[in-house]
């Protein structure tokens, strides 16, 4: 208000437009807050030149226990094994015996593919993950939160030689898009590894109780027949209310169309990371700058195809009708075309918080 009565009310040109320079800075600075600098923030950095792991033997990557911190850059890379599809990654926080965030590196970038594929591909990059070498180049600028600790580990079935870096900044806010997160937010990693889905069988992606927080990301690679799954829409229950739809399809809740009739994409808010043969993509989607909230609880929810008719839970909706309850279930598929049955992966990010 102030804004507008300044800018209205000037009569001077100059003042006018110091004016209007205010509130551009006012409103810039409302939705990208910038954090301020405090004498006890301090980056930490560590790297790892040749290094070598065994098959299938957990290495510690990186370790400290020296107090809070965010995790700001991870990089990866290696020779003919190592850093590829097949290794895995575990990240303790705050001395857990089991690592809340564990997740097969590729996976974690989006990409449900083979190194035969996603080679063809590179280089590529986005905001927050990026691919940018045959072989390596793999990296994230994912916040990771701690209090107290955090350990980073690496297993491959293989073994071989590997690169890595690691970099963060001790009592450093948790800032996600244009949030603020709490102090006590913990990022967690839910996932569905290889889950062979029937016709019209939902799948949940993530199920959170009892805290509050943000989905930050989804990740689903799947492979059928044909791509006819991809008519399912993405459903989320908030707090324990009612059923929401995130989008009209699969493809489009990963901001593409028509079964991504124009290929590979990698873009800040979402992409598509492979697609081959009759029925095989894998795709992500970020939501920072479209927060997925939640006080309470939280169900995030898929499925193998959509019906064309049937109650308002059953399938999406056709128009703007919330309140319909009609008990009517028609199974007639999506397009009048039969689905198959689907194999997916799914990673959903979270972080959360008390």
């Amino acid at each position: 208000v102030y804004c507008l009565a300044a800018v209205r009310t000037s009569r001077d040109q100059r003042k006018n437009m110091d004016a209007a320079v205010f509130c551009f800075m006012l409103l810039w600075s409302s939705v990208y807050p910038h954090v301020p600098v405090q004498s006890n923030m301090k980056t930490f950095s560590y790297a790892i030149k040749d290094g070598q792991v065994e098959a299938n033997q957990e290495k510690v990557l990186y370790k400290r226990q020296s107090g809070a911190g965010v995790v700001t850059l991870q990089w990866f890379a290696s020779n003919i094994v190592g850093m590829n599809y097949e290794a895995r990654i575990r990240i303790y926080v705050d001395e857990e015996t089991n690592a809340s965030i564990d997740y097969q590196l590729y996976l974690a970038h989006g990409i449900g593919s083979a190194d035969s594929i996603e080679d063809t591909l590179v280089p590529w990059g986005t905001k927050r993950i990026s691919h940018t070498a045959k072989g390596g180049g793999i990296s994230n600028t994912y916040r990771i939160p701690f209090l107290k600790a955090l350990k980073v580990t690496l297993t491959h079935p293989k073994g071989g030689t590997f690169w890595y870096i690691i970099r963060g900044v001790e009592n450093y806010p948790l800032v996600v898009g244009d949030l603020l997160l709490p102090k006590t937010a913990k990022l967690k990693l839910y996932k569905n590894v290889n889950v062979l889905l029937k016709p019209l069988e939902f799948l949940t992606l993530a199920s959170v109780s009892d805290v509050a927080g943000l989905i930050s990301q989804v990740t689903i690679a799947a492979n059928s027949t044909d791509y006819n799954y991809l008519e399912a829409c993405l459903r989320v229950r908030v707090d324990g209310g009612d059923t929401s739809f995130l989008s009209s399809g699969t493809e489009d809740f990963f901001l593409s169309a028509y079964y991504f009739n124009k290929g590979i994409y990698h873009m800040d808010n979402s992409g598509l990371t492979s697609k081959t043969g009759k029925g095989q993509m894998s795709a992500f989607k970020f939501f920072e700058n479209d927060p997925l909230l939640f006080s309470k609880s939280v169900q995030l929810i898929w499925r193998c195809g959509e019906l064309q008719s049937g109650n308002v839970t059953d399938k999406c909706p056709s128009s703007f009708s919330p309140a319909t309850t009609s008990e009517d279930h028609v199974s007639l598929l999506s397009n009048g075309v039969k689905l198959a049955v689907t194999m997916a992966t799914t990673y959903t990010w979270v972080y959360e918080w008390d």
